[in-house]
């Protein structure tokens, strides 16, 4: 049990360093939900390990500087497109974004997040609209990316 709790908080990190490194995001959750965390995080801060179960959601995802959904994972990113990966809950602001007329453009961000919720990058993608979306990916074009 303990071996396959390590194994999977190894993994984590290597996913998390290899997103980070190649700004690749993630899923998704509801903006009303805060970075899911528990009190176990702040046990891993002491040394000890948390339980399977904690969930967290690194990466916010802005549209008109409005805090939308927490995402939790994304398929990837090239020179002017995104695929982001929803999870269970949804915002009606990104489904509003994700159905916008063809020829229409949007400009969202997506944040970074530490493990107390603290913005740490930005990513934020200029004149974006959808391409395809299969009920759980969503993928965005897009004109210009800007990291801050």
């Amino acid at each position: 049990m303990t071996r396959s709790i390590n194994r999977r908080i190894l993994m984590a990190g290597a996913t998390t360093t290899a997103l980070l490194t190649l700004g690749v995001f993630a899923g998704s959750a509801g903006a009303s939900a805060a970075p899911a965390t528990t009190a176990s995080v702040s046990a891993m801060d002491s040394g000890s390990r948390a339980p399977a179960d904690v969930v967290f959601h690194p990466y916010a995802l802005y549209i008109d500087n409005t805090l939308v959904e927490y995402l939790a994972g994304v398929q990837g990113l090239s020179s002017n497109q995104v695929t982001l990966v929803r999870g269970a809950t949804r915002s009606q602001a990104l489904d509003n974004l994700i159905n916008l007329p063809a020829g229409l453009r949007k400009n969202f961000s997506v944040q970074v997040l530490d493990l107390n919720g603290n913005p740490v990058q930005t990513y934020s993608f200029a004149n974006a609209q959808p391409i395809r979306y299969d009920g759980t990916n969503v993928t965005f074009q897009f004109s210009q990316i800007i990291v801050s």
